[in-house]
């Protein structure tokens, strides 16, 4: 069962309601931890003077100073018996890589030394009609690097030759030439 309010009832359930909030709004807002008088303000503490620096101080003696007593914010020399210092820590070995090994002389061997494993590939080259070849090399990064004979690529070697199926590249550090073949894919 439903109860229907007549419209004279309603209003006079809304003045009724408003009349409350007007009536308590005071000691809501009082209680809320505002201020009850919010135009009236403490008096403020007096501030400190600065001090003023002093810049002849900076030329006193400060040579009596205790140790373990040291002010670190007053100027002065550092006592020698004031601070140790640490251990000085043995130099580092420099450590020596093994010359590079000579590979066999027979059996297909060049007589070079053996090198680290080449990160290039060679994937073409490309020319001109005045005949300048310009070689295109792949990192295992895929980076796409390219150089004309004479020009040092990845900061390692030094392109000596371009070849229609290779290309002769010369390792800048150890002065060492290997020949890349063309990779198809």
């Amino acid at each position: 069962m439903r109860l229907r309010l007549k419209r004279r009832e309603v209003l006079l359930l809304g003045l009724l309601a408003v009349t409350v909030v007007v009536v308590l709004w005071p000691q809501i807002r009082g209680s809320s931890g505002a201020p009850a008088r919010l135009s009236r303000t403490r008096p403020a503490a007096p501030i400190s003077p600065v001090p003023r620096i002093d810049l002849a101080r900076l030329e006193e003696d400060h040579t009596e100073v205790e140790v373990g007593r040291r002010d670190l914010f007053t100027y002065g020399p550092l006592d020698p018996g004031e601070y140790e210092a640490p251990p000085a820590a043995p130099p580092p070995v420099p450590r020596m890589t093994p010359p590079p090994t000579v590979g066999p002389a027979g059996g297909g061997g060049t007589g070079r030394a053996s090198l680290p494993p080449l990160n290039l590939k060679f994937i073409g080259s490309v020319g001109n009609a005045q005949g300048v070849k310009v070689a295109v090399l792949l990192t295992d990064n895929n980076e796409v690097l390219t150089g004309q004979p004479g020009e040092v690529v990845a900061n390692r070697y030094r392109i000596e030759r371009i070849g229609i199926e290779s290309v002769d590249l010369e390792d800048v550090g150890t002065g060492q030439s290997r020949r890349i073949p063309l990779k198809g894919n």
